[in-house]
């Protein structure tokens, strides 16, 4: 493995706010600090890489995909995918049939089986509630976590029917086997639209894991932060946007002005929260870390941007501070007049992939 200094850059680390540098070495970060610290910790001979100012942050983690949308998840800042296998392919087929850079975590389709699958997705709103119901029973008695999806290409009078018929069936489950059961597994599911307040508390109860997906037009329907507020763990999708960061800005401007939360609790939602998402199996093991730190995994993304900031999705407050004192690792700006960040490389497991 080779060491190499990255500099000249803004870091999104928790660890240290003020980082502008960081040195990988043996697929790991190394060490973290600012740039007139690196020569103490860098040799001469060390290969450099002037970032001119560019933002390294976490990598983005597809929490749903399609095997045909993983294929382009490089370009995306995006180093994790979670991929729904479609029926008869298993999950090693699937993981070959996409970039060998990202790591893909597939869920095999319900009429295989597969032992190298992280779980089993289900498609809510095409089957009936009770053999959903039924499904959803069976998985949680031998401890595999289910994924309930809506159809693929369904109109929004569907992805709702779908979202119902999802809920019902996790609720059908939790009365036959019992909450601390299906605690136990962690199931997923993918919301489109609103979900009441008595849903919220039975999937914080239940111990839920949500997938919150932009419909066609990029807008957030789902409450982000209502389902926050409640203890719901939210996965953000990114995928069918030009951007992955245009579902992060679609957070802060939610239709729903209650609903908005703040680009660091999107920006969680679309990297930290879908690793933890993921089930306790072997085929669900990764090589990332939900944050920038010494001793991680050196998994992350470089991002060109005209601007950085801390951004609130209340106006009345203080959005845009790049006051160091403050501590708070800085994002790309995401307000409607500054240009969405572009891609300018990934690195996955110390190993820079493009860029």
């Amino acid at each position: 493995m080779t060491t190499t200094l990255l500099h000249s850059a803004v870091v999104h680390s928790a660890t240290d706010p003020y980082a502008t540098a960081l040195l990988v070495a043996d697929g790991v970060v190394a060490w973290l600090g600012e740039d007139a610290s690196a020569d103490r910790v860098a040799d001469a001979g060390v290969p450099r890489v002037d970032l001119e100012g560019a933002v390294v942050a976490p990598a983005f983690v597809e929490p749903c995909a399609r095997p045909a949308e993983a294929r382009a998840a490089v370009e995306r800042g995006t180093a994790v995918v979670t991929v729904l296998a479609e029926p008869g392919r298993s999950a090693a087929d699937t993981r070959a049939d996409g970039p060998a850079a990202v790591q893909a975590v597939v869920y095999r389709a319900a009429e295989t089986v597969d032992p190298e699958a992280a779980g089993v997705w289900l498609t809510a709103g095409a089957t009936e509630r009770p053999a959903l119901a039924a499904l959803v029973v069976a998985s949680t008695r031998v401890g595999e976590q289910v994924y309930l999806v809506p159809p693929v290409d369904a109109d929004e009078d569907a992805r709702a029917a779908a979202q119902q018929d999802a809920l019902a069936a996790l609720r059908a489950a939790a009365e036959e086997l019992g909450l601390a059961a299906l605690g136990r597994v962690r199931h997923r599911l993918v919301l489109t639209g609103p979900v009441t307040a008595e849903d919220r508390a039975f999937l914080a109860s239940a111990a839920v894991a949500v997938t919150v997906l932009p419909d066609p037009d990029g807008v957030l329907r789902a409450p982000l932060g209502s389902l926050l507020a409640d203890a719901v763990p939210v996965c953000l999708s990114t995928r069918g946007g030009a951007s992955p960061w245009a579902a992060v800005r679609a957070a802060l401007s939610h239709p729903d002005a209650a609903e908005r939360i703040s680009a660091r609790s999107a920006f969680t939602a679309a990297t930290r929260t879908p690793l933890r998402a993921l089930p306790d199996v072997p085929a669900a093991a990764v090589q990332a870390a939900p944050r920038l730190a010494v001793s991680s995994p050196a998994t992350f993304a470089v991002w060109r941007t005209d601007a950085v900031a801390v951004q609130s999705p209340d106006g009345r407050v203080a959005a845009w501070s790049t006051d160091t004192r403050a501590g708070t690792p800085l994002l790309p700006a995401l307000d409607d007049q500054t240009p969405l960040p572009t891609w300018a490389g990934t690195w996955v497991d110390g190993t820079a992939l493009a860029g």
